[in-house]
């Protein structure tokens, strides 16, 4: 496999509303058709929430905290999918974050599309995914979460939870075809619902209470939890521990 390596220079601080630092690109060809890959890293800039959009036509979607910046990124692509496209803006003290796929035309789940992000763990943040189909696995229970909007068409949607909530969340989870496991911190109070052309529903570590299912943890807690799930999914997990 030939292999070429080039870096490109940041931007000049002022002159784009985007800060990426030390962004590099590989060039590879696997089976049919080029694959590239992509880091960025994006600055904060001063920012004390930030909504993060995320739209991905088909491949492997990786989130999770780790980052001293807002976020540190590393792309996989099919040149003919396109490059991931990265903004970011901040008005006032709210930034927004929008890491798109600028073509959807990929049918299926596309193992050359892999995008892994590395969040802040400090920074409150609003999430809103929206994947076409494929698999998404959102680690996200250290992070400073305030809610989270997750659509999926066809695929497998991991969602942890677990770790040390920094406050209320709110989670959706709206899916087409597949299975989505949601993994919950028994250290919060949760509640969770399900509506819609649902599946089979599975729940470990919780209490069924009419239509929901509810933990009330023993110990004082600043956290709450709440989830709901729509749509047809075919096999709903819901996990606490």
């Amino acid at each position: 496999m030939n292999r070429t390596k080039f870096q490109t220079i940041a931007l000049a601080a002022g002159t784009a509303t985007l800060a990426l630092l030390s962004p590099a690109c590989y060039v590879s060809t696997e089976g049919s058709g080029v694959v590239e890959r992509d880091s960025r890293t994006v600055d904060l800039k001063g920012a004390k929430s930030v909504q993060v959009e995320i739209d991905m036509g088909a491949g492997e979607l990786i989130m999770r905290g780790g980052a001293a910046q807002l976020v540190d990124a590393d792309f996989r692509y099919r040149a003919h999918d396109g490059k991931p496209e990265v903004h970011y803006d901040v008005s006032g003290a709210r930034g927004t974050l929008t890491v798109r796929q600028p073509s959807h035309h990929t049918i299926g789940n596309n193992d050359k599309n892999q995008w892994e992000l590395r969040l802040n763990e400090d920074v409150p943040m609003d999430i809103h995914v929206k994947m076409g189909a494929g698999e998404g696995r959102l680690e996200l229970g250290n992070t400073a979460l305030h809610s989270l909007d997750v659509e999926i068409g066809a695929g497998e949607m991991k969602v942890d939870l677990t770790g040390h909530p920094h406050g209320d969340i709110d989670v959706r989870v709206h899916g087409g075809v597949g299975e989505a496991t949601i993994r919950l911190p028994r250290r919060a109070r949760l509640d969770v619902e399900a509506h819609g052309g649902i599946g089979e529903i599975s729940a470990r570590g919780l209490d069924k209470r009419g239509d929901r299912w509810v933990n009330e943890p023993s110990g004082a807690t600043d956290a709450t939890i709440h989830v709901s799930v729509n749509g047809g999914i075919g096999q709903i997990n819901l996990v606490c521990e």
